[in-house]
């Protein structure tokens, strides 16, 4: 799907240039131009852009002041100052502001390439970090995991405007077709694909979003033909998987309790929820621990460790308020749903963890708090050879990359922290920061000292600003500390870099 663009440009000859640039792109196309900041702050609240280029001196509204505007309100718009080398003071004010890039007057085809490349890629992080989040939180509310006031808020802001079908594969495995438990992933891609693609045929803003491992979130902001859509849906996936689908409209997204009331109510009209195993569940052993097993195999996935991670929390404080006896099945149920997990996967080799030595060690914790640190390792344990799995099983799938790309677009965020990077990924931050550290070799802040550092190159080899200037562009308080850790850095000081570059 290409990305949109807006050209903000006075000058008509350089607009039209701009222009036919991107028509030439495979991954960008204008929606939209305008000759003034005004006339671009107007657009950019009726078209939505994914980019905008942006000149300086425009009339009514200069593109800083335009820049100002969407950064107070919160827009996330990528965009791209277009200057002359003369305008570079203005650069400590277009970062502050979120700028991505600049493109200098006068420009070649290569330079116009070369930004459209960059932006195309920050886009894609982007798109993908925003689905991460929306499954995240569908996940948080539909299925029950967290629900708060903050969590409500940022669901309402994704959503705003919004109707939300849920879509139910009726069964993986058909009679007549050769699936296994290893086609799962090829055949969710498979029906996630169909059924996005023809979404979009109806309705350019849908978005598909997975639930769980047999259900997803179609996310529509138009009247969508729910006859024809479900038809061709339906027919399509029948044709090319042989699987069936259904899908039924729980509603609007501004009316959340409507959401989980008819989601809860489809869910039990199709098939009894499992029960959480308790004291009276012990004469079916083999049924609880195949239950938590499909609750697990859910939230693996769907992919959000996050909700996983909660879910194992949520288990753990079960587990601490029951009756000792009680809260050793409810954790030997999870244990051993686990254990069974890790053999399919080959998160370990099976005789590491036979079943009877791990049902003598939970037999003898002596107390609910002993029980709730021994699932709560074991579950971090889990965790971490889940991430490894993921990542060997799929190079795409790399948290450390998604971190890395988080911290990239928020470097210049005064509370940066690396909790706030873990909860955008969906991890824990104790395990981030000591995954981080493992992969990259560096803290995390000795990394966004690091990155801070290479944006002040980039400024003082290609602009005149004063020392003292980039460092407050580039996220530094004080500028005697600033010329300390660049000369620790690159064994020169600020200003004997600028005279050799």
């Amino acid at each position: 799907m290409k990305g949109t663009v807006l050209i903000v440009e006075d000058q008509p000859n350089f607009r039209e240039g701009l222009k036919f640039m991107i028509s030439q792109s495979r991954s960008w196309t204008v929606i939209g131009e305008a000759e003034t900041g005004e006339e671009g702050w107007q657009k950019t609240l009726e078209l939505k852009p994914d980019l905008i280029l942006m000149d300086i001196h425009m009339p009514v509204m200069n593109g800083i002041e335009l820049a100002e505007r969407i950064h107070a309100h919160g827009l996330d718009t990528l965009f791209i100052i277009i200057t002359g080398f003369q305008d570079f003071q203005y650069a400590q004010s277009a970062i502050r502001y979120g700028a991505m890039d600049f493109l200098l007057k006068p420009c070649s085809d290569e330079d116009i390439s070369r930004i459209l490349g960059s932006a195309s890629k920050r886009l894609q992080v982007k798109r993908k970090n925003q689905q991460t989040a929306r499954e995240h939180l569908l996940r948080s509310i539909l299925l029950k995991y967290q629900m708060n006031q903050e969590l409500t808020s940022q669901f309402l802001h994704m959503f705003e405007d919004s109707r939300l079908w849920l879509v139910t594969i009726t069964d993986y495995f058909p009679e007549g077709k050769p699936y296994g438990a290893d086609d799962l992933y090829v055949l969710q891609y498979g029906i996630y694909n169909i059924v996005q693609e023809l979404a979009l045929g109806e309705d350019a803003a849908a978005k598909l979003l997975i639930l769980k491992e047999d259900q997803f979130i179609l996310s529509v902001s138009s009247g969508l033909d729910s006859t024809c859509w479900r038809e061709h849906a339906e027919l399509a996936v029948r044709e090319y998987l042989g699987i069936g689908i259904e899908s039924i409209l729980l509603g609007p997204s501004s009316d959340i309790n409507k959401l989980v009331s008819a989601y809860s109510s489809y869910n039990e009209q199709l098939v009894q929820p499992a029960r959480t195993p308790q004291a009276a569940d012990r004469t079916s052993k083999h049924q609880a621990v195949e239950a938590v097993k499909n609750e697990i195999m859910s939230l693996i996935i769907s992919g959000d460790l996050h909700a996983l991670h909660d879910y194992f929390e949520k288990i753990g404080g079960q587990a601490a308020l029951l009756q000792l006896t009680d809260g050793k099945i409810l954790v030997i149920n999870h244990a051993l749903a686990l254990n069974q997990i890790s053999e399919v996967l080959g998160l370990f080799p099976p005789q590491n963890k036979p079943s009877d030595s791990l049902l003598q060690t939970v037999d003898l914790l002596p107390g609910s708090a002993e029980l709730r640190s021994w699932f709560k390792a074991a579950c971090q344990d889990f965790e971490t050879r889940l991430d490894r799995w993921k990542q060997q099983a799929n190079p795409y799938v790399n948290s450390i990359q998604q971190a890395i790309d988080y911290i990239e677009e928020h470097y210049l965020d005064s509370e940066l922290s690396i909790k706030q990077v873990a909860e955008n990924i969906h991890l824990n931050p104790s395990y981030l920061s000591t995954l981080f550290k493992k992969e990259t070799g560096e803290t995390f802040t000795g990394y966004v000292t690091r990155l801070k550092l290479q944006k002040a190159q980039v400024l003082l080899r290609n602009t005149d600003l004063k020392i003292s200037e980039i460092c407050q562009t580039v996220g530094f308080d004080d500028s005697t500390y600033f010329s300390s850790v660049f000369k620790k850095h690159f064994q020169v000081s600020p200003s004997e870099f600028r005279q050799q570059h």
